[in-house]
């Protein structure tokens, strides 16, 4: 294959991996099929199966872009050695606010996020599956083993912070104001952000006063 050949293969997968996540954000899982991502790419029907092998290996391939979830490296902001030598409070506080900045810069992703809680089919299980490992391995480097821990549910409660974090999200996404908190404003975002570092400087403080017992 030429270099030409190449180029043309690897623009016509992405214009299909982004025919992909405009359908999967504007109009959800149910409209999503072969068709439908051959006519917004502009492409034919042969190809996705040629380059994918159909629907399940483009949903499975669009999973794993950069351009639907973060990479590691991204949530982490640092190199793994250098992320592992910090507190946990402060492993805390990168993640979450990295995370956060990484589904800003992901509208689609976010908008795909909220379909998911209405629409539950194989394409929503695939697409939870491929982002699952990625956010344990964020979470075991999180709560390295070579640190002190707060608790023995320390998975339970980044577990709930992150799903109270990406319910705001998409509350900000979908321009719905939550308790009262606008989330369009920059200034809530940096209130919540205190919030966090409060809830984790005050775990750090409880786990510090109970070990010294």
């Amino acid at each position: 294959m030429s270099e030409k050949q190449v180029k043309n293969k690897e623009q016509t997968m992405q214009r299909i991996l982004t025919a992909v996540e405009v359908i999967l954000a504007e109009e959800g899982f149910g409209a999503l099929g072969i068709n439908r991502i051959a006519k917004q790419a502009d492409v034919g029907k042969a190809l996705i199966y040629r380059y994918f092998g159909g629907l399940e290996g483009v949903i499975d391939a669009y999973g794993e872009t950069d351009s639907f979830w973060p990479s590691v490296y991204e949530i982490r902001g640092m190199s793994k050695e250098a992320f592992i030598s910090l507190s946990l409070r402060e492993r805390c506080k990168t993640i979450f606010r990295n995370f956060r900045q990484a589904l800003k810069k992901r509208p689609h992703t976010v908008a795909i996020y909220a379909w998911e809680m209405v629409e539950k089919n194989d394409i929503t299980k695939n697409l939870i599956a491929n982002r699952t490992q990625s956010s344990l391995n964020v979470v075991q480097e999180m709560l390295s083993e070579s640190k002190q821990v707060y608790s023995k549910y320390d998975h339970e409660m980044t577990a709930l912070l992150g799903a109270a974090l990406l319910h705001l999200t998409i509350r900000e996404h979908m321009e719905s104001p939550f308790a009262g908190l606008s989330l369009d404003s920059e200034k809530t975002w940096d209130r919540i952000e205190g919030a966090l570092d409060t809830i984790f400087t005050g775990l750090e403080t409880l786990h510090l006063s109970t070990s010294k017992r």
